[in-house]
């Protein structure tokens, strides 16, 4: 607590006389508190205003000796338990060296000044030990005054005079409203500086505007407090949400699709999004990198968004595969892409990448897109193991296993898919359907191994004499059947032709020179005006067919032409 100051005494009104003439019984009649004391200085009369003791009165009296004008400042009084100040004034009287003493109270005033002087030093006090930064700037936008301890690692000297605008950080971005030189009362404004070191530290700054007495702007008074961890942890927390959140995202795609290749592209989706990428490409092995494989050809799995060229991607997968076994993310730019790319390793065997790619001109990788990165791709491993998996067995389920053409049912689901296709387009195409003659007494013969053997042939046949957007399928036993896609009559004729020429070394299986080895073949053209089923066109195809073997076998046939409906 600090000690009161007493105030500077008042001086005496101007023409206030030496000496007066007055008796006890007029001074009830003064508006402030006076007493008459006699040459000892005694209380001899008082109005009822004046309520010093004799005690306090005579201390009084002891400083006014020598006092200018008679006046002694700054009287404390105890009055009803309370401190009150007094200015006092002693006016000798004209007879008996009695003198008149007036009591002027300025406790209000004391009061005041001192508290105005506590809270002065309080407020230093508070400056001074306070986390905070307080500044104020001047009409012309530089600091004019600023606490001790500076701000953003330069000192109190170093910053009276210069414009704040210095101190911001070009990198990011800055407030509509500059606070130091704010218009308007301010709260809560995030601010970017640039430490004296180099590093970016965030302050959250309040700010009032400074108006001179003609309503002028003439600067801005505030402080600055440094939320610059406040702001990491609160990155570091979003980072985290972020990560859980895409875990999350990834883990329900796993369980919601049935077909991996399904999975793989929302993931792909999911992985742009969460890690604000332009795009995100997800490769997938051919050649899974065990004992005795040299090279890995990875091929796109699933890609989503915005990616590279093929030169960039094959550039930046040269760089990944420069070292497969090493499991954690590297950043590969190339270009005008900044590339952040993984392996996806699956049990110690190399099962694809991940590649996630950002404009240079986006904010750069760190370090925690690396570690999400990492579990991501541990997860994408799983999945391209089991699209490897499921691709397996859907080649199965959808192959003849004796010569790798495909089976019925795979064919069929093909033809019906492209059939309707053509309903749509007008487009034309043809259905070869084609029976080995007289393959039963091959294998009667000859054993089923031989017979096997001439199936293969047959399906060399067909497949070396076909595009590859064409169908080639093994339907079952010695049934063949070809799917010749934009072909019109002339074309499937001419087809089966090569067919029939390229069958002819078939005779060397046969199981008797009577009954030789042969192939008979049927075609069915498909035409827009029949208004026919898919149904209804094999079956042309199937009659033709029957039709050549009825008449001898080893040719090729075409259904009289059905009455159009």
């Amino acid at each position: 607590m600090m000690t009161p100051r007493p105030p500077e005494a008042m001086p005496p009104a101007p023409g206030f006389p030496k000496s007066l003439a007055v008796d006890g019984a007029g001074l009830d009649d003064f508006p402030q508190p006076v007493a008459m004391i006699d040459g000892a200085g005694r209380i001899i009369a008082a109005n009822r205003l004046f309520s010093l003791s004799a005690t306090v009165l005579a201390e009084a009296l002891g400083r006014l000796e020598g006092a200018a004008g008679g006046l002694c400042p700054a009287v404390m009084a105890p009055v009803d338990q309370v401190s009150r100040w007094y200015d006092l004034q002693v006016v000798p009287l004209a007879e008996g060296g009695r003198r008149l003493v007036f009591a002027t109270d300025r406790t209000v005033e004391t009061h005041m000044r001192n508290a105005l002087i506590e809270s002065r030093a309080r407020f230093k006090d508070i400056v001074a030990i306070s986390s905070d930064y307080s500044w104020e700037t001047g009409a012309d936008g530089s600091f004019t005054a600023i606490s001790p301890k500076g701000l953003a690692g330069r000192g109190a000297d170093q910053l009276i005079g210069s414009h704040p605008a210095l101190l911001l950080d070009a990198d990011k971005p800055a407030p509509a409203v500059l606070p130091f030189a704010a218009p308007a009362p301010l709260d809560g404004v995030e601010l970017w500086l640039r430490h004296v070191d180099g590093r970016s530290l965030c302050f959250e700054v309040a700010a009032v505007p400074l108006y001179d007495q003609r309503g002028h702007w003439v600067g801005a008074r505030g402080i600055c407090r440094d939320v610059t961890e406040d702001r990491r942890q609160r990155a570091t927390l979003a980072a985290q949400r972020n990560a859980e959140r895409l875990f999350a995202r990834i883990t329900t795609v796993f369980h919601s699709q049935a077909n991996p290749d399904d999975t793989l592209k929302m993931a792909a989706s999911a992985c742009t999004h969460g890690f604000g990428a332009n795009g995100c490409l997800i490769l997938a092995t051919t050649t899974p990198l065990v004992k005795g494989v040299t090279k890995v050809i990875l091929e796109a799995a699933a890609s989503f968004g915005a990616v590279g060229t093929e030169a960039e991607i094959n550039t930046v997968v040269a760089r990944l595969m420069a070292e497969p076994t090493v499991a954690s993310p590297r950043l590969l730019g190339t270009g005008s892409w900044s590339v952040l790319a993984a392996p996806t390793v699956y049990a110690g065997n190399l099962m694809g990448a991940v590649l996630l790619w950002r404009d240079v001109e986006r904010p750069a990788w760190v370090d925690q897109d690396s570690r999400l990165l990492q579990n991501v791709a541990g997860q994408l491993a799983v999945a391209i193991q089991q699209r490897s998996d499921y691709h397996v067995l859907l080649d199965v389920s959808r192959t003849d296993p004796l010569t790798g053409l495909l089976n019925r049912r795979a064919f069929y689901e093909e033809v019906c898919r492209r059939f309707n296709r053509l309903t749509r387009s007008g487009q034309t195409a043809a259905l070869v359907y084609a029976d080995l003659d007289n393959f039963k007494l091959v294998n009667d013969v000859h054993g089923h191994e031989r017979g096997d053997v001439a199936l293969h042939h047959m399906a060399d046949i067909l497949r070396g004499n076909t595009r590859s957007v064409d169908l080639v399928a093994r339907l079952g036993g010695d049934e063949f059947a070809v799917w010749l896609d934009n072909a019109d009559r002339t074309v499937a004729v001419n087809r089966a032709k090569v067919f029939l020429a390229a069958a002819k070394p078939l005779i060397r299986y046969s199981g008797s020179p009577q009954k030789p080895l042969k192939v008979s073949f049927g075609i069915a053209v498909y035409d827009s005006s029949l208004n026919e089923d898919i149904n209804e066109f094999i079956s042309r195809a199937d009659r033709a067919m029957y039709s050549v073997k009825r008449a001898g076998n080893g040719n090729f046939g075409l259904p009289a032409t059905p009455r159009r409906r």
